[in-house]
């Protein structure tokens, strides 16, 4: 008589399906404060009086501090433990938040989008390390599958509870400041995620990981553990550190000019600053990742056409909804709603496929579906659904559909996680993702200056734009994940710095392996 089948689920124990539910409530947050300030746009251009131009610049403050905030929340987590990251990243989105409900001013607004940018980026890293290191390595795609969904459900929720409390407020004293009210309803969740994240145990890798480079000093008192990021670049050595300040400083004045006064700069002056930017962020990646820089440019490579091109979906279908399609305020709700539960469904079905195929087999395999719903997603338009439901019922399944293909990239945190070992990868994860988040903010402006200058003029309306860009990028990928291009980088420059879990779809090298890695 054959064993009877466990089924996977029951692998999990309750005190991991709690870690999993503390994590998972942090993504929601950024998922709903993403999508919100989208939505909250002309309304705080009209409470303070101020050009829509300058009101955008709200999305675009969370990415000036992101790549930072990745930096230094993954370090405290490689140092002090990932819990510790957790709770402090969410209590700074908190108070960020709180500031935003009360904002006197518009620039007082923006810096306390910066805090949350922060807070944003140490959930990024955090929440998805800490989760990975947790549950059971089989079923660990599944796991980071299920944090990353939050994001998405985040965003379905916000645009729902936009369009309830709009429709209240209308008509009211209150409606001008009702953007304050959805700030104060995105402290809510805070609550919850700090009443979960109060009881939660430590991540089991990193536990496991103290616990050895314990014994590697019990049995050499000359053994050092390998520092963290933020130690490695501002506490060793007194010009290094000098350097690195200055660098950063630099840097943030950089991107606050790119994105804060981007009409005031010429395409030279872009592009050296973009450059300088790079240039620092590659410098932070060489000094933390030694000689294993490459797999770090790698990866960024790889992020940063990730965010390319699914960054002008997220920020502008939206517009390509109300200008292109001429769909109503409610309609465009619903149609975002759409979206982001597609990007649910993805997030969860990509977990089981990367548990049975391998994480970056995964993601080539939902990066190259997603190109069969791309097309007729932009070609189904107005005239042909004012035909009949039907075209509009293709066009919704479509979007969906496109949008549970593409969420197959939710991955990329174990994806990343996988070339790191345990003791510096919640700052290798939350660094790379976040510096990588850079293309995000500037997608939505590459798209519109692109549609502008090349689309327009030719007749062609945002959904071509979009669909060019899209497709470009996604082939793009496609490419980088066949050749597997971080470790193939290594092995190009420093091939003796290649590890058998570098080629690996799975995680094979135990936690006592990856101390004694560390060591060498």
């Amino acid at each position: 008589m054959s064993p009877k089948k466990t089924h996977w689920y029951n692998e999990v124990s309750r005190d991991q399906w709690k870690s999993l539910n503390a994590a998972t409530i942090g993504y929601f947050l950024d998922g709903f404060d993403f999508n919100m300030v989208n939505l909250l746009l002309v309304p705080i251009a009209a409470s303070f009086h101020i050009p829509l131009v300058l009101s955008s610049t709200l999305i675009s403050a969370a990415y000036l501090s992101r790549w930072f905030g990745g930096l230094m929340f993954g370090a405290i987590g490689d140092r002090f433990g990932r819990k510790v990251s957790m709770v402090t990243s969410i209590l700074l989105y908190a108070g960020g938040t709180f500031i935003c409900a009360f904002a006197p001013s518009f620039w007082v607004l923006f810096a306390a989008r910066l805090f949350i940018g922060l807070g944003m980026a140490g959930e990024y890293s955090s929440s998805t390390t800490y989760i990975m290191e947790t549950w059971p390595k089989h079923l660990r795609n599944r796991a980071v599958g299920f944090v990353v969904a939050g994001f998405s459900l985040g965003g379905a929720v916000t645009a729902q509870v936009y369009k309830l409390v709009s429709s209240l407020l209308e008509g009211t004293k209150y409606a001008s400041q009702d953007w304050r009210l959805f700030f104060m309803i995105g402290i809510i969740p805070v609550f919850f995620a700090l009443w979960m994240r109060r009881s939660i145990s430590e991540a089991q890798d990193f536990e496991e990981m103290r616990a050895q480079q314990k014994k590697m000093q019990a049995a050499d008192p000359n053994y050092i553990p390998p520092k963290d990021m933020f130690s490695v670049l501002f506490k060793q050595g007194k010009l290094r550190s000098i350097i690195n300040t200055c660098s950063a400083l630099v840097t943030i004045v950089l991107l606050v000019f790119v994105f804060l006064m981007s009409s005031k700069l010429n395409l030279i002056q872009s592009v050296l600053a973009w450059i300088v930017i790079f240039a620092t962020i590659m410098s932070y990646t060489r000094q933390f990742m030694k000689r294993r820089w490459p797999i770090g440019l790698g990866i960024l490579i790889i992020m940063v056409a990730a965010n390319l091109g699914n960054g002008p979906m997220q920020a502008l279908m939206p517009t390509y909804y109300s200008t292109a399609l001429h769909f109503s305020t409610g309609m465009v709700a619903n149609l975002t709603s759409v979206f982001w539960v597609g990007q649910v469904i993805g997030c969860i079905v990509v977990g089981f496929v990367g548990d049975k195929w391998g994480t970056r087999k995964a993601y080539l395999f939902g990066t190259t579906a997603s190109l069969l719903f791309l097309a007729p997603v932009f070609m189904i338009n107005r005239p042909l659904m004012d035909k009949g439901f039907i075209w509009m019922a293709l066009f919704v399944v479509c979007l969906m559909a496109y949008e549970t293909a593409i969420s197959f990239a939710a991955l990329m945190p174990k994806y990343i996680g996988n070339f790191f070992t345990t003791s510096g990868r919640n700052a290798g994860v939350g660094f790379l993702i976040n510096a990588a988040g850079l293309g995000q903010a500037l997608a939505p402006v590459m798209t519109l200056s692109l549609a502008n200058a090349v689309f327009q003029p030719m007749g062609l309306n945002l959904g071509w734009t979009l669909f060019c860009i899209v497709l470009t990028v996604a082939t793009f990928i496609i490419v980088c994940l066949v050749i597997n291009l971080p470790p193939r980088l290594l092995k190009l420059i420093h091939p003796d710095e290649l590890r058998k879990q570098d080629w690996s779809d799975f995680d094979i090298t135990s936690v006592e392996e990856q101390v004694k890695l560390d060591k060498k």
